[in-house]
């Protein structure tokens, strides 16, 4: 048992709301019908200001949004949450996982600003624009491209996950070179871990639907 002033790390999930649909999320039924055990719950900076105090804030060394069941690009109030933070600890580490296939590039470009070196963002991009939607269901390559160009190019430090799958293993080294020129950091491309039955056992595919529980694309694992 830790007490509360050991905490140097904070994992805060901001929303439970997505404008994705991956097949796999736990947030909805293989890409079609929302968690039946989800609220759609999300803090307001009023919220995160009662839950962490400035005295707090300031013993952290780090605090990320990694999304388990939501995109922080789409709760009202991430700009804020982090401007808080920033406000009160200017030394910790500041990042966020997402899609990012949602909001306006002054949005990214004031996200940039408040992070600053301190922090980065990972694009969690499965593909091009011929394949990222593939499973990034309702995810914009446009819009996508449009977030990246402009958080990087207002300073923002950027990382590129690629899941690999069969329909998009062929695409891994042009993505590399793609987030060269766009300027990430770094470039990772790995497998997912859900290729799993309910019985957690390994299965080779995966059924996609849409909203109205329409087949989609049939997710395959990578052959090579």
């Amino acid at each position: 048992m830790y007490k509360i002033q050991d905490i140097r790390q904070v994992h805060l999930e901001i929303t439970q709301r997505c404008q994705a649909a991956c097949p796999m999320c736990d947030r909805n039924q293989n890409g079609g019908a929302l968690n039946p055990h989800i609220n759609l719950d999300e803090l307001s900076i009023d919220d995160c200001k009662q839950i962490f105090s400035p005295a707090f804030i300031q013993q952290l060394e780090s605090m990320y949004m990694c999304g388990n069941l939501g995109d922080a690009i789409v709760a009202e109030h991430t700009l804020e949450v982090f401007e808080y933070f920033r406000t009160h600890n200017s030394k910790m580490h500041l990042s966020m996982n997402t899609n990012a296939g949602a909001r306006e590039p002054e949005w990214w470009k004031s996200l940039a600003s408040i992070i600053g070196e301190r922090g980065h963002v990972i694009f969690s991009v499965d593909g091009l624009a011929d394949t990222n939607h593939i499973y990034r269901q309702n995810v914009q390559w446009s819009k996508v491209e449009q977030s990246m160009d402009a958080f990087i190019k207002s300073g923002g430090r950027a990382r590129w996950d690629f899941l690999i799958f069969e329909h998009n293993q062929h695409q891994v080294e042009q993505a590399e070179e793609l987030a060269k020129r766009k300027g990430f950091e770094n470039f990772i491309a790995k497998k997912t871990g859900r290729f799993i039955t309910t019985n957690f056992e390994a299965k080779q595919s995966h059924q996609a639907v849409d909203r109205k529980g329409n087949d989609t694309a049939e997710l395959k694992k990578p052959d090579e």
